[in-house]
């Protein structure tokens, strides 16, 4: 079955495509966060600061990267890109501030919901189809994440202001990754990522200088952890802006599960956050309902030929 997307045709079809190095582009940067990811939480540092610089910090790095290899993104290829820049800042906003709030274990999980968002328009963006048992394992997922919430608000890491902020930031992240494959499709994933990161810090620039917050203050031990977190994060955003045109989105979305269950546990070790039983009930329902459909979606899927994988 084709549709026309401003003026594209996509073909409907079932099964999801991937090339190993693919697969290896999402998967390793997963890892890589899930362990970044308690930095936020151990530095007596407020989001906003930390978005601050680990923005300006990370756009430098983009430019310098650009200077050395002599790239230049065109005019076409930064306008593309706005977008994206402006829904990644807001997300790392958001996301920041809500480890900062609530559980680390409780925003991963939170996350995990977004194969179920991105699920309900891959089909008609990239002709990517959903069958109706699909949609009944990811209604489980949404089971097990209400389990898990409930299981964690017992915990003194819980907040409710802290898993609204996990909301909104799944949902601006959600938005972002949908936004970044389709803009990929013509732009560089270097180029992309470079006008991402310059438009997400000035948009959190004055975020920033607005909340009240001291931009400065940081000791050697916060800068060194900051660039730690820089080093992982940059880095795997590059590779999964890479990684977009060689899997299928419902199918690297499914993949970043993998984050809440290596996060909650960089939590219980680094942070000694717990995890309370109702919680691995909840989170084994909403990871193994999500791990199912990546199961039954790839079960018959073919890799995506070398040939036909733009870089």
């Amino acid at each position: 079955m084709a549709d026309t997307i401003r003026g594209v045709s996509t073909t409907r079809r079932s099964g999801l495509r991937a090339t190993r190095l693919g697969v290896a582009g999402v998967l390793v940067p997963v890892a890589g966060w899930s362990f970044a990811n308690t930095i936020p939480k151990i530095l007596d540092v407020p989001a906003t600061t930390f978005s601050f610089w680990r923005l300006w910090l990370g756009a430098g790095l983009m430019l310098a990267v650009l200077g050395v290899t002599g790239r230049r993104p065109s005019r076409a290829d930064i306008r593309a890109s706005i977008p994206g820049g402006i829904l990644f800042g807001l997300n790392l906003v958001l996301f920041f501030s809500a480890i900062k709030a609530t559980s680390i274990a409780d925003v991963l999980v939170i996350g995990a919901l977004q194969p179920a968002l991105v699920l309900l328009v891959a089909g008609r963006l990239f002709g990517e189809h959903v069958d109706r048992a699909e949609l009944a394992w990811i209604a489980v997922s949404v089971l097990g994440v209400v389990v898990f919430v409930l299981g964690s608000s017992t915990t003194p890491a819980w907040s409710l202001y802290g898993d609204l902020l996990a909301v909104a930031s799944l949902v601006v992240w959600t938005t972002y990754f949908v936004v970044s494959k389709q803009v990929r499709r013509r732009v560089l994933a270097v180029e992309y990522m470079t006008t991402v990161t310059v438009v997400a810090a000035v948009v959190v620039t004055p975020v920033a200088l607005l909340s009240g917050n001291s931009l400065g203050g940081l000791t050697r031990y916060d800068w060194a952890m900051l660039l730690l977190f820089l080093a992982a994060a940059q880095v795997g955003h590059v590779m999964l802006a890479w990684a977009h045109e060689h899997v299928d989105v419902t199918l690297s979305s499914m993949l970043i599960l993998a984050q809440p269950v290596l996060t909650a546990v960089a939590g219980l070790v680094v942070l000694g956050e717990p995890i309370l039983p109702l919680e691995i009930v909840g989170g084994a329902i909403a990871i193994g309902a999500l791990v199912a459909v990546v199961r039954r979606a790839t079960a018959e899927g073919q890799e995506i030929p070398p040939e036909t994988a733009p870089e």
